[in-house]
């Protein structure tokens, strides 16, 4: 499990993608039912993002007069200020959603992100 959660956190920041996202597949695929597995993720989002955090303040330090102002590292103080209010805000009626669809609906809609994230890097390996 330690090996799946290093694997979960440092492919999900290397892809800038949601580590529950990874976590959720992970955790389907040894038989965990969707509805847990999207629940833990969600837990799991807090600690994979402080860390993915630190690492890219840490990574970025050495390159910090190249930076843009109001940076830190490679982090954007800008940036956190408007998405974390908003993905705090937004958190608990996700997880409603979640539990509200049936089983089958959910595993669609979560089919349906995984496409459409995948599409977004399709498009920018080929036009990026």
């Amino acid at each position: 499990m330690t090996g799946y959660g290093f694997l979960v956190g440092l492919a999900s920041s290397l892809m800038g993608i949601s580590g529950g996202s990874l976590a959720t597949m992970v955790m389907t695929l040894y038989g965990v039912p969707i509805h847990n597995a999207v629940a833990t993720s969600a837990g799991l989002g807090v600690p994979i993002t402080i860390a993915g955090t630190l690492g890219y303040v840490i990574a970025g330090l050495s390159h910090q007069a190249l930076l843009p102002p109001l940076s830190v590292g490679f982090v954007s103080v800008i940036g956190v200020v408007m998405v974390a209010p908003i993905s705090s805000w937004i958190a608990p009626f996700g997880a409603r959603l979640a539990h509200a669809l049936s089983r089958r609906r959910l595993e669609i809609g979560f089919g349906l992100f995984l496409i459409a994230a995948a599409l977004r890097f399709v498009v920018n390996l080929i036009w990026g």
